[in-house]
C-alpha cells in the first residue's frame, strides 16, 4: 500500500493541489485595470488601454484572458482561468524540479521540495488571481529548466524548445529579454553553445516577436518592446516616492500633480506621447537630484534583499511583513553562503548563472520594487539551496554509516 501511494505521490498532490486552488479561486474578480483591457478588447478587437493603443505591457495574459472569456462563455470564466492559470504553474514547477533531479542520486528528496514550492503560500494565493504573475513565473521554471539542460547537452529539440518558450516569455514580460542575453552570456563564457547555433536562436526569437513591435509602430508610432520601462522608472522616482508603498504613480513636480493613468491618456494624444513625457521626467529628476537618485535606488536594492514590503498585504499590523521579510533574509544569505562556498571551487555553470540572476533581480528591480518580483525566481534559487543542503546531509549520512560500519 504504501508502495503505490509513493508511487502516486505526484498524482495525489496534483489533486489536492487541484482541490486548494479551485477554492482559493472562486472569488477571484477582475480588478480595475482588467476590467478596462477586457471592455477595450470587446469595443476595439485590439489591446488598448483607457481608449488608447498600448504597449504598457506584453500582450500575452490580456490574449490569455480573452481566449478564456470567449471558450468559456459563462459568468466562471474568471475561475477557470486562474485554476488553469495554477495548473500550468504546477507543472511548470514540475519541469523544473525534473531538471535539477536528472544528474542527483537523492531523486526522491525532490518531492518534499516540489510540495514546499507549489505550495508557497505568496505564490499559491498569487497564481489564484487574475494577474500575469502564475504565467510569467511559469514560462520562467520552464525557462530555467531548458537552459539547465541545454548547459549539459545541445539537442535540437532542447533548442526548439527554449526558443518557443523564449517567444512566450517576451511577450509576457519585458525583462525577458534581458534573461535572454544574461543567460546567452554565460552559454558563451562556458563555452556550452557555439556563436552560430546561438545567434540562430536569437533571430529566430527576435523574428518571431517582430510582429509586435511593427504593430506598436502603427499603432503607437514607436518601435518599441514595452512602455512599461519609463512608466515604471518615473513611478519610482521622484521627490515624493514612497519607498515602503507600492502605491505609487509618477509624479510631475513642475505640475505639481501625481500622473495616473486616467491623467496621462486624457491629456496625450498617445502612449509616445506619454512613454517620452516620462521619460524626461526620468532624466530631469536625476539630473536635478542625484544624491536623491542614488540614495533612493539603494534603499530599493535594500528592500528587495530584505523583501520587507510594509503596507502590500492584506493583514493589519505588521506582523506577517515582518515573518516574511525574516524568513526570505534568511533563504537569501543562505543563497549567498552557498555561491560563496562553490567559488571556492571554481563555479559551476549552475552557480555562475544564479549569481548573476540574483545580482540581476536585487538591481533590476529596483526600478520600482513589488513584493512578487523575488517569486519569479523562487523556485530556482529554492532548488539551488535545496539541492545543496541535501547533498550535504547525505554525505554526512554516507560518512556516519561507514564509521558504524567500520
Amino acid at each position: 500500500m504504501k508502495k503505490k501511494i509513493f508511487r502516486y505521490r505526484y498524482f495525489i498532490i496534483f489533486l489536492l493541489y487541484f482541490i486548494v486552488v479551485s477554492y482559493l479561486s472562486k472569488n477571484a474578480t477582475l480588478v480595475f485595470e482588467w476590467k478596462v483591457i477586457m471592455q477595450n478588447f470587446a469595443d476595439y478587437h485590439d489591446y488598448y488601454y483607457l481608449g488608447k493603443p498600448s504597449a504598457y505591457m506584453p500582450p500575452l495574459y490580456p490574449y490569455y484572458l480573452l481566449l478564456i472569456q470567449s471558450i468559456f462563455k459563462i459568468p466562471q470564466w474568471i475561475m477557470i482561468s486562474c485554476i488553469l492559470q495554477s495548473v500550468i504553474l504546477f507543472f511548470s514547477v514540475l519541469s523544473l524540479v525534473q531538471s535539477f533531479k536528472e544528474n542527483d542520486k537523492n531523486k526522491n528528496n525532490y518531492f518534499i521540495a516540489f510540495v514546499c514550492i507549489i505550495f508557497f503560500p505568496p505564490i499559491l494565493l498569487g497564481s489564484t488571481k487574475i494577474s500575469s504573475f502564475a504565467l510569467t513565473i511559469s514560462i520562467f521554471n520552464v525557462f530555467f529548466a531548458l537552459l539547465l539542460k541545454l548547459s549539459k547537452k545541445i539537442t535540437h529539440k532542447n533548442l526548439v524548445l527554449i526558443s518557443i518558450v523564449s517567444i512566450l516569455g517576451l511577450y509576457i514580460r519585458y525583462e525577458f529579454l534581458f534573461l535572454m542575453i544574461l543567460s546567452a552570456f554565460v552559454l558563451i563564457l562556458y563555452k556550452r553553445i557555439k556563436y552560430y547555433s546561438l545567434l540562430l536562436l536569437l533571430a529566430f526569437i527576435f523574428i518571431a516577436y517582430l510582429p509586435w513591435c511593427i504593430r506598436n509602430y502603427e499603432k503607437i508610432g514607436t518601435f518599441h518592446y514595452s512602455t512599461s520601462l519609463s512608466y515604471n522608472f518615473a513611478k519610482g522616482n521622484h521627490e515624493k516616492y514612497d519607498i515602503f508603498s507600492s502605491d505609487n504613480f509618477p509624479y510631475d513636480p513642475s505640475k505639481k500633480i501625481i500622473l495616473t493613468d486616467e491623467y496621462l491618456r486624457t491629456h496625450y494624444e498617445n502612449e509616445k506621447q506619454i512613454d517620452t513625457y516620462l521619460n524626461q521626467l526620468n532624466k530631469n529628476f536625476i539630473s536635478t537630484h542625484p544624491k536623491l537618485f542614488i540614495e533612493n535606488s539603494l534603499k530599493k536594492i535594500g528592500i528587495n534583499f530584505l523583501n520587507y514590503y510594509p503596507g502590500n498585504y492584506n493583514f493589519s499590523g505588521n506582523t506577517v511583513p515582518y515573518l516574511y521579510s525574516i524568513s526570505l533574509l534568511v533563504f537569501n544569505l543562505l543563497l549567498i553562503y552557498i555561491l560563496f562556498q562553490k567559488s571556492r571551487s571554481g563555479f559551476t555553470f549552475q552557480a555562475a548563472f544564479l549569481g548573476i540572476l540574483f545580482i540581476f533581480y536585487l538591481l533590476f528591480y529596483s526600478i520600482a520594487p513589488l513584493p512578487r518580483y523575488f517569486l519569479l525566481y523562487f523556485p530556482l534559487f529554492f532548488l539551488f539551496v535545496f539541492q545543496y543542503f541535501s547533498c550535504k546531509i547525505q554525505s554526512v549520512l554516507l560518512k556516519a554509516n561507514n564509521g558504524n560500519y567500520f
